[in-house]
């Protein structure tokens, strides 16, 4: 079907642009029609054919850009990745970009707080600030719709633009003067010493120009470098809250742990112990007056307490062994 098969015939692909050029080309409502059949078929209908930025140009040239407001609804339902496709395209069939301006702008709109700054941000490189009209460039720089990016951009082509307004005025009025009619030599004196001040004039002003220029694109390489760097510690605190979330969980399960195991060895302290004498002091016995919890406690450390009182009972035994000479020494004196 791609292929040539003869002098007469012409390929699939010719046939399309003839009928495309033959019907949609000069009628706006066909070029509508298409333009709503494409979306569907995005993003092959603007890869392989440019259809759709097509349309939008027929559309624009036939209906002065006033029919296109209808077609705007249908710009909503079309994915970030398929409309920066289509304004890329856009970009290079316009001469002039009023029109695609709007149509991103009245996405964003729509699409506030569904789409990420990056994505924006790729949509709206799409928009060269030098080939919009001094109204819609006015209005990109107070658009609180647009990313940082472009309207630092924007900001730095008006400001362009106003010097190259006065250069251009100053220069208007240096060859005014330079063409007038020149009626004394007092005159051509006078003239003479104002041409040599707007020439130092016109030469400040282009140095002027110039750097403003270098600093613009000085500026834009700064921004886009503080994006990527800000993107980089996005995903550094996303990967450090993920390591918290994770390590609390664990931390958590090991805090039981650690509070059961120390619960069989720590008293509380409302705990009272009350010792008993039976008649001998090597008899004592201990009473928890404490809650279940708490004689759960005693028994666990009633090990403990009777090895204490194997000690505490050799301790005496061992006394009473040292003490029965020095007792038999005060009966016989007695």
């Amino acid at each position: 079907m791609t292929e040539a098969k003869g002098e007469d015939d012409s390929n699939l692909k010719q046939m399309t642009e003839n009928y495309f050029q033959k019907l949609i080309a000069v009628n706006g409502r066909y070029a509508g029609i298409v333009f709503k059949s494409c979306l569907a078929l995005l993003p092959d209908a603007e890869t392989r054919s440019f259809l759709v930025s097509r349309c939008v140009e027929v559309m624009n040239l036939t209906e002065d850009g006033k029919g296109l407001d209808g077609y705007f609804d249908d710009v909503i339902s079309l994915r970030a990745d398929d409309l920066k496709i289509v304004a890329e395209s856009m970009h290079q069939r316009f001469e002039y970009q009023d029109l695609l301006y709007r149509i991103v702008d009245f996405y964003l709109e729509e699409h506030n707080g569904k789409i990420t700054e990056e994505q924006k941000t790729q949509i709206c490189n799409s928009i060269d600030c030098n080939k919009l009209s001094p109204q819609l460039l006015l209005h990109a720089v107070q658009n609180p719709r647009m990313p940082l990016q472009f309207v630092v951009r924007a900001m730095l082509v008006e400001q362009l633009n106003t010097r190259r307004s006065i250069l251009s005025a100053a220069n208007h009025q240096y060859y005014s003067r330079r063409h007038r009619p020149r009626n004394s030599n007092n005159e051509d004196d006078e003239n003479n010493n104002v041409t040599l001040g707007e020439i130092l004039q016109r030469d400040a002003t282009k140095r002027e120009t110039a750097q403003l220029k270098a600093a613009m694109d000085a500026t834009s390489s700064r921004i886009q470098t503080l994006e990527k760097q800000l993107l980089c510690m996005k995903k550094l605190l996303q990967e450090s809250d993920h390591e918290n979330v994770i390590e609390r969980s664990g931390g958590g399960c090991r805090d039981v742990l650690e509070s059961g195991r120390s619960a069989s060895f720590h008293y509380g302290s409302g705990r009272k112990i009350e010792r008993a004498y039976n008649g001998a002091p090597a008899s004592a016995s201990f009473r928890f007056s404490g809650g279940p919890e708490e004689r759960a406690l005693g028994c666990s450390s009633s090990e403990n307490s009777g090895i204490k009182k194997n000690i505490g009972q050799r301790l005496i035994k061992g006394l009473k062994c040292a003490l029965q000479p020095k007792m038999a020494l005060i009966t016989r004196k007695v």
